[in-house]
C-alpha cells in the first residue's frame, strides 16, 4: 500500500538559500518501523542507529544499521547478516574503531552473545569477545569502553557468570569478568546510563540510592578500579530517577531524569552539577518538577538540546508553555526562543511518543531520535529526523520563490508537478539509497511523474530550474 504524498507548496530553493526550514530535507533516512533509542556519529560522518525497529528499509536488518552521511542505508555494514536478534539500547565506539553494543538481545548474526557484543568496524561480530548464554540475568542498558580495552556494562542485571554483580560489571577484553573491578555490594537497583570520564573514572546514573553501602541518590562517581569516590557529594542526591548524563567540555555535568530535588534543593527534571556534585548556581532548569528528560546534547556554542517525554505545559510557571518533547536551552538554562520547531515531534494516533536520543553532529546539524510519527505538520518524518543548524519553522520567505506544487494522484500512480507557466527545467526523483529512479524535463505548467514502478519509502523530488535554482522536498511514497 502506498502512502499519500504530502501537498508541497513553494519548495525550498536550497541552492540559492532563498528559503530555509528547520527540517533538513537532504537527510534521506527511511522510516524505522518503531522507536530509535540511540544514534552515534562516526568520524567519517556516517551514523550508527540502534533501537527496537526491524526490517529497516526492507533490508532485513533488525535493531542496528549504519546510515551514510546523507541518511541513506549503508548496505556494506554487516552485509548479508541479520545483526542483533533483539533491541539495542546503547552504542559506544572504541578508539580503534570497533563498536560496543548492548541491549536485550541474546544473539548477534545467529551467534550466542548475551546482552553485550563487540563488533568490527564493518559491523561483523568480533568473536574474540563473547558473553556466553546465561552469563547475565538481565538487560544491559549502558556500555562503554574502558582502559586496556576493557568493557564496562550496567543495567537491570544483578548476577554475571554466577557472581553477584548488582547492576554493573567490567569485562576483560575477551568477555570474561574482570575480578579486579571492586564493586562490593554494587548498586541497590537499576542503572540507566554511564559515562567514562577523561581520567577513566566512571560516572553512573540510575534509580539506585546506594553503591556498596555508600549513600548516593541516583548518581555515583566510581574510581577506575570500581571503588566509590566520595569526593562527589550526592547524598541524599536526586529524589527521583536519573536517566541521562552529559559531561560538558568544562567538566560540568548535566543530569536528566524525573526528579524535583538534588541534595535537598529544587532541581526540576534537569540539573547541572560541578564536578564535586554541588549544584551549578549559574544554571536553572526551565522545566516543571518531574518533567521526564531522556536525552541531552551540548552544542559547540554551549547551547543545550534536550529531549524527553514532557508535554507543552510541563515548563516552570515563570517560563510558560512551550514545545513538548524537544527544546534547546541557553547555557544558563533559559529556553532558546530561536529554536523554532513548531509543534515539534508528535503522534498521529493516541500512543505515547517521546525523544530518546539527540546528537549534535560535526556539521552542527542536530539528529533527533525516538518514537514519533510526525514532526510539526510533516508526517514523512518518523522516529528519526535531522534538523538544520539554523532553524525556522516551515518555510520562511527571504527572497521570492517559484510557486511549485507536488500532488500524488493515487488513482493513476503518479505525481502531478505543477510549475509556473514560464518555468523551465528538469526533475529527478531520488530514493533513500541515493539512486535516481525517475528523471525528465519539466513541462509547461504540469508534469506527470509515474510512480508505478517506484518502491515504497523515502524519496527526494528535485527540480532544477533554468535559472540555476534547485528546489527539493523529502517525500514518502
Amino acid at each position: 500500500m502506498r502512502f499519500p504524498l504530502l501537498i508541497i507548496t513553494a519548495l525550498g530553493s536550497l541552492a540559492t538559500e532563498a528559503q530555509t526550514t528547520c527540517i533538513d530535507q537532504t537527510f534521506l533516512a527511511d522510516v524505522p518501523s518503531v522507536q530509535v533509542l540511540k544514534v552515534v556519529e562516526l568520524p567519517d560522518g556516517k551514523v550508527l542507529m540502534g533501537g527496537t525497529f526491524t526490517n529497516y528499509a526492507g533490508s532485513s536488518y533488525d535493531h542496528l544499521v549504519r546510515l551514510n552521511a546523507d541518511g541513506s542505508l549503508d548496505y556494506t555494514f554487516n552485509s548479508g547478516h541479520e545483526g542483533p536478534q533483539n533491541s539495542v539500547y546503547d552504542i559506544d565506539v572504541m578508539p580503534d574503531g570497533r563498536i560496543l553494543i548492548c541491549g536485550n538481545f541474546l544473539q548477534y548474526n545467529g551467534v550466542n552473545s548475551y546482552f553485550v557484543a563487540r563488533l568490527h568496524a564493518d559491523g561483523t561480530l568480533d568473536p574474540t569477545f563473547n558473553i556466553p548464554p546465561n552469563s547475565i540475568n538481565g538487560a544491559v542498558n549502558a556500555v562503554a569502553w574502558h582502559e586496556e580495552n576493557k568493557v564496562v556494562a550496567a543495567g537491570d542485571f544483578f548476577e554475571c557468570y554466577g557472581h553477584s554483580k548488582p547492576h554493573i560489571v567490567r569485562f576483560n577484553s575477551s568477555g570474561t569478568v574482570d575480578t579486579t573491578f571492586q564493586i562490593g555490594t554494587g548498586f541497590t537497583t537499576n542503572v540507566y546510563d554511564l559515562e567514562v570520564l577523561p581520567n577513566m573514572q566512571i560516572l553512573v546514573a540510575g534509580a539506585f540510592f546506594q553503591y556498596n553501602g555508600n549513600s548516593c541518590g541516583r548518581l555515583a562517581l566510581l574510581n577506575t578500579d570500581g571503588t566509590y569516590d566520595p569526593s562527589m557529594s550526592n547524598s541524599p542526591g536526586f529524589n527521583g530517577i536519573a536517566r541521562h548524563i552529559e559531561v560538558q567540555t568544562d567538566g560540568k555535568i548535566l543530569v536528566g531524569g524525573s526528579f524535583d530535588q538534588h541534595n535537598g534543593q529544587d532541581s526540576w527534571g534537569l540539573a547541572r552539577l560541578d564536578p564535586d556534585g554541588s549544584a551549578d548556581p549559574a544554571f536553572t532548569s526551565p522545566f516543571y518538577p518531574y518533567a521526564p528528560i531522556f536525552a541531552i546534547a551540548v552544542q559547540a556554542d554551549g547551547k543545550i538540546v534536550v529531549g524527553g517525554e514532557w508535554t507543552e505545559n510541563m515548563y516552570a510557571v515563570g517560563v510558560g508553555p512551550g514545545t513538548p518533547r524537544l527544546t534547546r536551552l541557553l547555557p544558563d538554562g533559559t529556553r532558546d526562543a530561536t529554536f523554532a520547531i513548531g509543534a515539534g515531534p508528535g503522534d498521529l494516533g493516541t500512543e505515547t511518543f517521546y525523544i530518546r536520543d539527540v546528537a549534535v553532529l560535526s556539521t552542527g546539524k542536530i539528529l533527533v531520535a525516538g518514537r514519533f510519527t510526525k514532526f510539526d505538520s510533516e508526517i514523512q518524518y518518523q522516529q528519526i529526523i535531522r534538523l538544520n543548524e539554523n532553524l525556522n519553522v516551515g518555510v520562511t520567505d527571504i527572497a521570492p520563490a517559484a510557486d511549485i506544487d507536488a500532488i500524488m494522484d493515487r488513482n493513476n500512480d503518479r505525481i502531478r508537478l505543477t510549475t509556473p507557466e514560464q518555468l523551465r527545467g528538469t526533475f529527478q526523483l531520488v530514493n533513500a539509497a541515493g539512486q535516481v529512479v525517475s528523471e525528465g524535463a519539466v513541462s509547461n505548467r504540469t508534469t506527470y511523474i509515474s510512480t508505478a514502478s517506484v518502491s515504497q519509502g523515502v524519496h527526494v523530488l528535485r527540480v532544477q530550474t533554468s535559472d540555476g535554482a534547485l528546489h527539493s522536498v523529502k517525500l514518502v511514497l
